[in-house]
């Protein structure tokens, strides 16, 4: 696991030095850089050591010295591509799996991307043709930012990093900041600074001197979910098992401590469960619980790991730690993010990284196996609304409204208002934020409060999907949208920031495709996940009740009231969100101040203000309260 940038006009490699400083804490064990002095392009890396711990110093080579890499990330299925590249009489030196990328590409050239299995984002240079080659994993585990400029490219595993070899400058862009506050997240390709972009997930990119600009083009996506007649269950079970334990058995493979992180739910236990098994020593398991709220999974987590027999450690993350962790990691992250779930992660691979360098997670399993509730209920309202006149249909509406609970009332009126799918998915998510956007956006970005490019983009997603299925149209929309930018985001800087390496077995490329080619209504029995759900029953089966997902969810709407409440008032009297126009500070006072009497639970709103203002003023040089 690494940091890695470069920059293709920098002959002293002082572009490149600078963003190898700003991403220490990716790799804290080492460093390198590589200069061609006749292109005078540079390639840097920070090296957490995984594999080869003495030996895989980047940046790499080839023999004859004239093909270089740099790799942020791991390569699952490089023991077997070694023995494949020995074979074809290629020389290795080292056991890093860095190395193959350079002895693959000599075989292959940029078709190498094909037979790598595992999270990564990497560069190589052909000194020979004078030709950069950078390329993402299939899922975008890894992040990779870049920036072109009079002619040159430069790019870095964060945006912060990015920003130290001077081709992206502190603008925001308002389109990306519209983005944010709708989705929580900045969907790529865009990054939240003008100027610069992210490699999307399965994507490479190339680039030669005199050419106009980089060419970006894809080389895999996630497969669409089509209607099927139901397979024999007892072989999708089987299948999704063998599958599952062999992507286990890769990600098992370090010169270095590992762990498990234990939430508690089916995706984490399932994964503990497994690991138990290869394991010749008890595995270590680590979760995290809070001192208010009703959220903490520690008992849950704690019975699991007695159950295998686990080494397990636990962090209470307590009002306290709160109010000094929350704004100094939403202020540090390199590009604002506010999933709420966030600072537990943080907590809990902090916990992790005192004794462990590589863990295991659960994300994807929600994605891929059909986890969310969404997906049932707004394939169900699509199935309801084909049977009901338009009138009727929101007549229907007006009266379940009137009659429901605030909450299930709530959630009926996205499912069952006639509206798009999209439209409905976006809301169901986001809580209809977007409509808040005319009253709550400053003038800087007054002109994007009427657009629509958020519903565009999802729309554009799904398009020609929900007629085959609409649970396997949001289930493949999630994929290349909220998993990519949200949750795999997440994992990486929670875990990179305290320079903790995060595994996720559920993204293993066969196991992926298999899920794709199960029947959504597969997925979606028994409450969601049922293949997992019984895979666990048959591996643990102590714990094959009924388990609510769970994901370190966090008693954020207290937090807001409480630890982080003075943050919150800094921001609206000082912050540079909202001195520089981007939102207007008394619309956003009345919300927190709603929210702190009790009245209405703002924390939807609050918690990506919060995020984006931290982030801010962090950008501008400016101090916290």
């Amino acid at each position: 696991m690494c940091g890695i940038c470069g920059r293709t006009l920098d002959p002293d490699g002082a572009a490149v030095a600078a963003m190898n400083r700003a991403l220490r804490h990716r790799g804290p064990d080492d460093e390198g850089v590589y200069v061609d002095r006749a292109s005078g392009l540079a390639l840097g890396a920070r090296r957490l050591s995984v594999i080869d711990v003495a030996g895989g110093h980047q940046p790499l080579s080839n023999e004859q010295a004239d093909v270089w890499a740099v790799l942020n990330g791991e390569i699952y299925n490089h023991p077997s591509l070694r023995h494949h590249l020995r074979e074809r009489g290629h020389r290795l030196a080292t056991g890093t799996d860095t190395e193959v990328i350079v002895h693959l590409y000599e075989e292959y050239g940029d078709d190498l991307v094909h037979a790598l299995e595992g999270m990564f984002a990497f560069a190589l240079w052909d000194e020979r043709r004078r030709r950069l080659l950078l390329g993402r994993d299939r899922f975008g585990e890894k992040p990779l930012f870049y920036a072109e400029r009079s002619g040159a490219l430069s790019f870095a595993s964060e945006l912060s990093a990015l920003c130290r070899g001077g081709d992206v400058d502190g603008d925001l862009s308002a389109a990306a900041v519209d983005a944010f506050f709708v989705f929580g997240y900045v969907p790529g390709p865009a990054a939240i600074l003008r100027g610069a972009r992210q490699l999307p997930p399965g994507h490479v990119l190339t680039w030669e001197p005199g050419a106009k600009r980089a060419e970006v083009r894809g080389y895999w996506s996630p497969s669409s979910y089509a209607p099927r007649p139901a397979e024999r269950r007892p072989e999708l079970v089987a299948e999704t098992r063998r599958l599952l334990e062999g992507s286990i058995r890769s990600r098992m493979i370090a010169d270095v401590p590992l762990g498990v992180l234990l939430s508690g739910g089916v995706d984490s236990t399932l994964i503990a469960a497994l690991a138990a098994q290869y394991s010749t020593t008890p595995i270590k398991t680590f979760t995290v619980g809070f001192d208010v709220g009703e959220v903490s999974e520690t008992a849950m987590a704690r019975a699991t790991a007695q159950a295998l027999g686990a080494d397990h450690h636990e962090v209470v993350l307590t009002e306290g730690d709160v109010a000094t962790r929350v704004p100094a990691l939403l202020a540090g992250i390199d590009q604002p993010l506010a999933d709420q779930a966030l600072p537990a992660l943080h907590a809990v691979a902090e916990l992790a990284r005192s004794e462990v360098t590589v863990t295991i997670g659960g994300e994807g399993a929600d994605e891929l196996f059909g986890g969310y509730p969404r997906y049932r209920w707004l394939a169900r309202a699509a199935r309801f609304e084909r049977h009901l006149p338009p009138r009727l249909g929101a007549h229907g509406v007006r009266a379940l409204n009137a009659r429901a609970p605030a909450g299930r009332a709530r959630r009926l009126s996205y499912l069952l208002d006639g509206r798009p799918l999209p439209e409905r998915h976006l809301d169901w998510v986001t809580e209809r934020r977007r409509e808040l956007r005319p009253d709550l956006y400053g003038p800087r970005l007054a002109a994007e409060a009427g657009t629509q490019r958020a519903l565009d983009d999802l729309t554009a997603r799904v398009d020609g999907r929900l007629a085959a299925s609409v649970s396997g149209a949001l289930m493949h929309l999630d994929q290349v949208h909220w998993l990519p930018d949200d949750v795999l985001v997440k994992a990486d800087r929670a875990g990179m920031l305290v320079s903790l390496e995060i595994r996720t077995p559920y993204l293993h490329r066969d196991l992926a495709e298999f899920a794709a080619g199960v029947a959504p209504d597969a997925h979606l029995a028994a409450g969601g996940k049922a293949l997992l759900r019984a895979v666990l029953a048959d591996v643990l089966p102590a714990a094959c009740g009924r388990r609510p997902k769970t994901a370190f969810r966090v008693p954020a709407a207290r937090w807001l009231r409480g630890p982080l409440a003075p943050t919150l008032a800094h921001q609206f009297a000082e912050g540079a969100l909202y001195a520089e126009g981007w939102i207007d500070a008394g619309v956003a006072r009345g919300l927190a101040a709603e929210h702190a009497a009790g009245r209405r639970d703002w924390s939807h709103v609050l918690w990506p203000l919060l995020a984006l203002g931290l982030w801010l003023d962090r950008q501008r040089g400016l101090g916290g309260p």
